[in-house]
């Protein structure tokens, strides 16, 4: 994997009522493959916002986005026009779960494989990486149940799971263990490390101060600054 992400003078505001919302204030980011890459800061700091900009969600006011995958050679793009890699390059663990209640639990994991039109044996049930996952994730039990038959913790480790399940070369999590205890949050955060150290971005916006030790840089949204509190 050879992924890049840049931000150079990132800007972005919006309004909320009277008052006029700076999320990000002129951000500069550099950030490179193989890291697993924490993001700090109370609620309402940015850090969902620089997470969608990543993603190509939205757009930036001022500034440029960069987010590559060299080998494929997509490259720069401007505040109008963000970059974006193919979709099965990209992942994201949005604080809106979004899974599919008809499906099964493997069935949404596998999701994104059907979706890229790769046959059934491409993803096999029992596929060493997918079987990988369900066990770290503490999900196998889960395999057949439905998604809404699932806590909000089990929904969130399949949500996980789905992300990582194509070997993405960016991963953007926001809040990914908001909902479980100490052991799963420590699953949660081994799978999304382990993705990192097998060369993908990760990108994990967090509260979660067990999870920090996983990071290689930890990040620090204030008021739409971002500064760099910790390296690991």
């Amino acid at each position: 994997m050879s992924a890049r992400i840049r931000l150079v003078g990132a800007r972005r505001s919006y309004r909320r009522g009277d008052e006029e919302v700076h999320a990000l204030r002129g951000v500069d980011l550099e950030l490179d493959a193989g890291g697993l890459y924490a993001l700090t800061g109370p609620s309402g700091s940015g850090k969902s916002t620089l997470l969608l900009v990543m993603a190509g969600w939205e757009h930036l006011d001022e500034g440029v986005v960069e987010v590559a995958d060299e080998a494929d050679g997509v490259g720069a793009a401007s505040s109008q026009a963000p970059a974006r890699l193919h979709w099965n390059q990209l992942s994201v663990v949005p604080q809106a779960l979004g899974l599919l209640d008809d499906l099964t639990v493997a069935e949404n994991v596998l999701l994104p494989a059907r979706l890229g039109r790769r046959s059934r044996d491409a993803y096999p049930a029992n596929d060493d990486h997918v079987s990988s996952l369900f066990e770290s994730l503490d999900i196998e039990r889960l395999r057949f149940a439905r998604g809404n038959e699932l806590s909000l913790g089990e929904q969130q480790r399949v949500a996980v799971a789905r992300a990582l399940v194509l070997h993405p070369v960016v991963v953007l999590a926001d809040e990914p263990s908001t909902h479980q205890d100490a052991d799963h949050g420590r699953a949660v955060f081994e799978a999304l490390r382990a993705a990192a150290d097998r060369g993908a971005i990760v990108v994990v916006a967090s509260h979660d101060p067990e999870g920090l030790r996983y990071a290689d840089r930890v990040l620090a949204m204030s008021d739409g600054e971002l500064s760099e509190i910790a390296r690991h």
